[in-house]
């Protein structure tokens, strides 16, 4: 399909517009995520050395999500401006009609829906999987990589706190290392020059303590046994024996399709196919609510086309929670907020003459030109 000059001028704005709001949101969830992660990092639940990984594919799944919205404001950023100078009314003047307009919007927002279709129901379980993966791997592995010299950790073995002042040169050992335990009420320090991961048993949680010394009593009781030892063999995570993460997220679509009479598959199924849809509904709501009056400015939309969006999500968001509850009939999944956000578009297609066959863009009134 050839479109005419216009439309795709206008087609090749929205998608300039368009990369330019992903590029901003993109950045603002990598911080986002990278400020959540590092939070887990320094309080030694995710291992330093996995952080980039997951970062990369927080910042991924983040923009899928918001990738609706970016389309959405750039559908408006373009449409205010043109509106704003008055280029709408020249292009009714040439013969631009409504449906030409809408040719040039779908003519980016088609491939985009399907692209996050791709997206949705292909790449995103898959990367949910090695997510779920990393995330097994940071539990299955020692405390010591998830320790930061000179802060307390909190240690997943029963009452235990681990503490090293710093690292030794080649970074494979702790340095004047604490750790406190409590056992069936009975509290037990050690503390040692050194800590090294045990090197005949990689990977089982042990670590091997040199040069130290072991207090073991009852708080209150003034009695406490000491122990001096060159080398002690401790360990400081349990074995992992679960079996391993999977969550919905992570599960094919073929599996989600086969299961869909349960409720949470169910949820699972539509939310994926709810995204791709909603990039079609905001594409015919962005042009009814950006007709305004010429040189009312830009973003004189902008307030209402948030408001729109929080709305939507939100009422995905909520349907999901109630479809995966079952507190909402599987038959109607999440397409009755697909339908009243359709039942916007009419009111402000029809307020706006769209659906009133008239042809071409509204004109301005003189009192909204001299405006």
């Amino acid at each position: 399909m050839i479109l005419p000059r216009t439309e795709r001028l206008i087609a090749r704005e929205l998608l300039s517009t368009q990369a330019a709001v992903s590029v901003i949101l993109l950045l603002v969830i990598s911080g986002g995520v990278l400020a959540r992660l590092l939070r887990d990092v320094a309080e030694g639940r995710i291992p330093p050395d996995l952080l980039p990984g997951l970062v990369a594919f927080g910042a991924f799944k983040g923009i899928v999500f918001l990738w609706p919205a970016a389309l959405f404001f750039a559908f408006m950023l373009v449409l205010g401006r043109l509106q704003r100078d008055s280029e709408l009314v020249a292009m009714q003047a040439g013969g631009m009609s409504f449906a030409g307009l809408y040719r040039a919007l779908f003519w980016v927002a088609l491939p985009a829906t399907l692209l996050l279709l791709l997206l949705t129901t292909l790449v995103i379980p898959r990367t949910e999987a090695q997510v779920d993966q990393l995330r097994d791997l940071a539990e299955q592995r020692s405390d010591l990589v998830g320790v930061t010299p000179g802060r307390f950790l909190h240690s997943r073995v029963g009452n235990q706190v681990f503490f090293a002042e710093r690292l030794s040169e080649d970074r494979r050992a702790l340095l004047e290392v604490f750790i406190y335990r409590e056992v069936e009420g009975e509290a037990r320090i050690t503390v040692a020059e050194r800590a090294i991961p045990d090197p005949g048993d990689a990977g089982s949680g042990f670590l091997v303590l040199e040069n130290g010394y072991r207090y073991e009593g009852t708080p209150g009781s003034g009695a406490f046994r000491m122990l001096e030892f060159e080398r002690l063999r401790t360990r400081i995570t349990e074995p992992d024996t679960g079996p391993a993460r999977r969550s919905l997220d992570a599960l094919p679509l073929s599996e989600l399709w086969a299961q869909r009479d349960r409720p949470g598959h169910r949820a699972e199924l539509e939310w994926r196919l709810a995204l791709p849809v909603s990039i079609v509904v905001l594409a015919l709501i962005a042009l009814p609510l950006a007709l305004v009056p010429p040189r009312s400015g830009r973003y004189a939309r902008i307030p209402a086309a948030i408001g729109v969006y929080v709305l939507y999500a939100n009422f995905l968001i909520l349907g999901e929670g109630q479809l995966a509850d079952g507190r909402t009939p599987l038959a109607l999944g999440l397409w009755w907020a697909h339908g009243l956000m359709l039942a916007l578009w009419v009111a402000l297609a029809w307020r706006q003459g769209i659906l009133r066959l008239r042809r071409g863009v509204r004109r301005a009134t003189p009192r909204e030109a001299a405006a």
